[in-house]
């Protein structure tokens, strides 16, 4: 029975498709249709080669559509391209050498750094220079060297200004006289803080490595010691023949016995670093115009091939690059 109702249903059904579909205009409006789409496509996406919607007979005459934004999307185009082309030239400058802002100080300091493709950071350094013209000292205080490529940046530390071996050193901040330069190692100091180089450092080579190599300029035992008719008294023919032996900035480990009391106590108390320092730390010519500056990284911070390096004063202004 159910199954009798269902096929006399199906059959009204298709029936009424039939007599409706003639109703509409049959294969005339079918024709029609087709001749006027000339990519069939359009009638799935739903419109027709004159740009009109193609009706169902159960829609409404007229389609609601939304505000036209063509123009408005045309702006927001403009300007999007116009700021991508302000960005990408913001970002990435032509030339190395303007990036930042120039410093009052571009010309007066200059970087080099034949050593900044070294591996090891004992041996990578950066050579910071004053130019002899200078008519003043330049404090380099909260100066810093940055990576240009890594974005990496290190601050210039503060230094001894007269390094003493033992003790806790007061550091202040860099000052670079006419013509004054300061070596700014990345790894850390191996005697423990960034110092200002004197007379007598070159008995720090004795003790520890320092790349590139202290001055070895040290006073001589004569300069420390002259010979006159008092000291040879004090201290005995034989103390001037053996000084006279000892080469500059060495440190004797073994003293002859033979040798006065005077002249062994003389040679301990002042042929040493921190000998050199208390006799002569009063001399105008005592301090060098040379620091070394240890910024303590454990890896290397410049490229050992190709790498840029700016020299920042301390409001981040440019003051030198370097690039290699």
């Amino acid at each position: 029975m159910i199954k009798r109702v269902l096929i006399v249903s199906l059959a009204v059904f298709v029936i009424a498709l039939i007599l409706f579909w003639i109703l509409t205009g049959g294969w005339a409006a079918v024709a029609r249709t087709a001749q006027s789409l000339s990519n069939p496509i359009d009638l799935i996406f739903g419109t027709s080669t004159s740009g009109s919607f193609i009706k169902l007979p159960w829609q409404p005459s007229e389609l609601t559509r939304g505000p036209d934004i063509s123009d408005y999307a045309g702006e927001a185009d403009a300007r999007n391209e116009a700021s991508g082309d302000a960005d990408q030239s913001s970002n990435v400058p032509t030339d190395p050498r303007t990036f930042g802002d120039p410093s009052p100080y571009a010309g007066k300091v200059a970087i080099t750094g034949e050593s900044a493709t070294e591996a090891d950071p004992a041996q990578e350094f950066i050579q910071i220079s004053a130019s002899r013209n200078n008519t003043a000292p330049i404090s380099i205080t909260n100066w810093s060297l940055q990576n240009a490529v890594s974005g990496v940046r290190a601050s210039i530390p503060q230094a001894a200004p007269i390094f003493v071996m033992g003790v806790v050193n007061e550091v202040r901040g860099i000052s670079l006289e006419p013509g004054a330069s300061v070596f700014v190692t990345t790894a850390a100091s191996p005697v423990g803080t960034s110092f200002r180089e004197n007379i007598c450092t070159g008995y720090l080579n004795e003790l520890q490595r320092f790349t590139p190599e202290l001055s070895s300029e040290c006073p001589t035992p004569s300069e420390m010691l002259p010979m006159n008719a008092d000291n040879l008294r004090t201290y005995g023919e034989s103390c001037f023949d053996y000084l006279g032996n000892v080469s500059s900035c060495h440190f004797p480990t073994t003293v002859p016995s033979a040798l006065s009391p005077a002249c062994r106590s003389f040679i301990a108390n002042t042929m040493s670093y921190n000998g050199c320092v208390n006799t002569n730390r009063g001399r105008s010519a005592f301090p060098l115009p040379v620091f070394r500056a240890y910024l303590a990284f454990r890896s290397e911070l410049w490229a050992n091939s190709h790498d840029v390096i700016r020299l920042l004063d301390e409001q981040g202004r440019t003051v030198d690059v370097l690039t290699y």
